[in-house]
């Protein structure tokens, strides 16, 4: 068989492989979208046979040998290499992970999203815990079948940030908390000294009907192709679907904060701008994949952040927004930038959390989970480590496991070693920006209506390549150096310092 031959024939069982994918996506969000509660038990049954049929396929012997035989020819372009790559760590990693523990790990986050939903209105974390002490058992047994000489959180953030280590983590949350915590404090003592513009219209109450409307209006002026995907309303906030054709975004509302459901939306629409942004003709393939969740989530805090609440931005659909809640007549067009850039110094909830504390509240989560699996912290103490750090970092306990540590969806997924990729994107989202700047007259088009210009520098340094280069080869490529803090701390600096007159 011929190199030609043999690659078809891996594409064509990659493309079987995403399909399942793709399948247990749909079936995801149906769950967190319609699913009756009652057929929790069914979807569970349901995925983990989805799950199994993947890992026998992605775990082939047969495939492995095909991938071995092709990573060794020497005739295939870079980007045929870089999908035998893509595809071989897949298959690497898959091979050592039993299909018994896939079954039961898949098993088990279907039935913990429900639990998790419960407990959280119950706002009652011994209902969680011993279904959360069963994920972290199994993510460690996980772990330990993919690389037992690896520390058990190390092996897992490698599924989220590829190549990423605890050490390099530990580095750049360190530089943002040594600028981050004093620049918090200077604000602090600003609002102690009041004086700054009334932010009252912001608990306006607004119907969820008219916030959709508005939101769908604002996500279609993003680029969102509804052609291509379609908005829900959800328990938590998610991009999903299946594939670049079939892309889900969500989003939830609170009467008494219609910011929230809006920078929501544009946040999802920032990773749904990514997925339909991949090259089409090899979206079934792995070297189409988003690179990683860290620069998938510098996709959507670009746009929700950098974009979502600059003035240059809102300059065009201010007016828009004026007709549709009448209550912003009143509000002063440099209120209304400022009201979107307010710190919220007594917020708990991450997804709710301005610019400024949105790095501290991810960090805690990491430091938690980094102790959970070294074993430094059991699951039982989680609730007082979570208050323990809120006070640290922000100065602020929630009142109850709702507002603290039952707040995210990720960990009744079993997502450990996800919350770093938020604080990374925030950081590859200025280094983005810093370098579209260069060849975009960012201000200038936004201020203009026009998204095009930032897009298309982004569809072409980031969303095309998918997951051809190495995470820091991309950036690298995009903006002339690897993952750099300074761009993020000089941006977030300067603009809090002249927001608030520090």
């Amino acid at each position: 068989m011929t190199t030609t031959e043999m690659y078809i024939d891996l594409t064509r069982r990659l493309s079987d492989i995403t399909a399942i994918e793709e399948s247990l996506g749909i079936l995801q969000w149906d769950q967190e979208i319609v699913m009756p509660k009652g057929a929790t038990a069914a979807r569970g049954r349901q995925m983990a046979t989805l799950a199994a049929i993947l890992h026998q396929n992605v775990s082939s012997p047969a495939l492995g040998g095909l991938l071995e035989r092709l990573s060794a020819a020497g005739d295939l372009d870079e980007l045929a290499q870089a999908n035998v790559r893509e595809a071989n760590r897949d298959h690497q990693r898959a091979a050592k992970i039993p299909e018994d523990l896939v079954r039961q790990w898949t098993a088990l986050t279907v039935q913990a999203h429900d639990v998790w939903v419960d407990a959280r209105q119950a706002t009652d974390f011994d209902l969680f815990r011993p279904t959360l002490e069963r994920l972290v058992e199994l993510a460690k047994r996980r772990a330990a079948a993919v690389d037992p000489n690896r520390a058990a959180y190390e092996v897992l953030i490698d599924e989220f940030e590829v190549g990423m280590s605890m050490a390099r983590i530990d580095q750049v949350f360190a530089e943002l908390k040594a600028t981050l915590i004093p620049l918090i404090a200077q604000v602090r003592a600003r609002f102690d000294r009041g004086g700054l513009p009334n932010t009252a219209w912001l608990q306006t109450h607004v119907a969820p009907q008219l916030q959709r409307e508005v939101g769908e209006a604002m996500v279609r002026a993003l680029g969102f192709d509804f052609d291509r995907g379609r908005l829900d309303t959800s328990v938590h906030p998610f991009c999903g679907g299946a594939g670049t054709d079939d892309v889900r975004i969500t989003t939830r509302y609170k009467e008494t904060a219609f910011l929230g459901s809006l920078s929501g939306m544009i946040h999802e629409t920032g990773h749904a701008l990514y997925e339909q942004g991949r090259n089409r003709g090899l979206g079934d393939q792995p070297v189409s994949r988003a690179r990683s969740m860290g620069i998938h989530e510098s996709q959507s805090l670009l746009w929700e952040k950098q974009v979502g609440q600059a003035a240059a931005f809102w300059q065009p659909h201010y007016p828009l927004l004026q007709s549709k809640y009448e209550f912003l007549a009143n509000v002063p067009f440099d209120d209304f930038v400022f009201g979107l850039n307010l710190v919220d110094l007594q917020n708990f909830i991450r997804v709710d959390a301005d610019e400024l504390t949105y790095p501290l509240h991810v960090i805690l989560r990491y430091e938690i989970e980094r102790d959970l699996f070294a074993d430094r912290l059991t699951v039982a103490e989680i609730p007082q480590a979570w208050n323990d750090k809120m006070q640290q970092y922000l100065g602020i306990v929630p009142p109850n496991a709702a507002q603290g540590c039952l707040q995210d969806v990720h960990w009744s997924g079993g997502s450990f070693g996800y919350f770093p990729s938020y604080t990374l994107g925030a950081v590859y989202a200025a280094q983005f920006m810093q370098s579209a700047r260069l060849s975009v007259a960012v201000e200038a088009t936004l201020s203009a209506g026009q998204i095009e210009p930032l897009l298309s520098w982004l569809r072409s340094h980031i969303h095309q390549h998918g997951s051809r280069f190495s995470t820091d080869e991309l950036v690298t490529r995009a903006t002339g150096r690897p993952l750099d803090t300074a761009p993020f701390l000089a941006y977030v600096t300067a603009k809090y310092e002249r927001l608030y007159g520090l």
